[in-house]
């Protein structure tokens, strides 16, 4: 009984902590180190762009697919850790190619753009009309 009991503590255990990376799935020490990637910038990206960002997940979506980025400069050069996950098979997370032209960048791991519109940074995923928004948290 006593293993059953300390076997189910350390299941629910694991089961906060994966919920919580999924809240957070980018570190501070994940943008510390120095990139493997940078970003092929056709123009500086615009200031809002630049940090942690994470899509609102819609409320009309069942199980919405998390993306969050976090652009850096580093030294002269920009570079973007990439984190998305459609909680099915599809996930990428790492420094990724992108490429930046002033209110927009875009990834070469899956096509989403991310641009600022009305002072809001938005994301659009390649094949659909719909944007979403997107929040800062730093």
């Amino acid at each position: 009984m006593r293993k059953a009991i300390s076997a189910l503590i350390v299941l629910m255990a694991f089961t906060v902590l994966a919920s919580c990376r999924g809240l957070n799935s980018i570190s501070a020490q994940d943008v510390s180190g120095t990139p493997t990637v940078y970003a092929k910038v056709l123009k500086a990206p615009n200031p809002l762009l630049m940090g942690h960002w994470r899509r609102i997940p819609p409320a009309e979506l069942n199980k919405p697919w998390v993306f969050d980025y976090y652009l850096v400069k580093k030294g002269d050069k920009y570079a973007v850790y990439y984190f998305y996950d459609s909680r099915k098979k599809n996930n990428f997370e790492g420094w990724a190619e992108f490429t930046i032209d002033g209110d927009s960048m875009t990834s070469s791991v899956d096509g989403v753009t991310f641009s600022v519109k009305n002072g809001k940074v938005i994301m659009v995923y390649p094949g659909r009309s719909d944007e979403y928004k997107m929040e800062n948290v730093d």
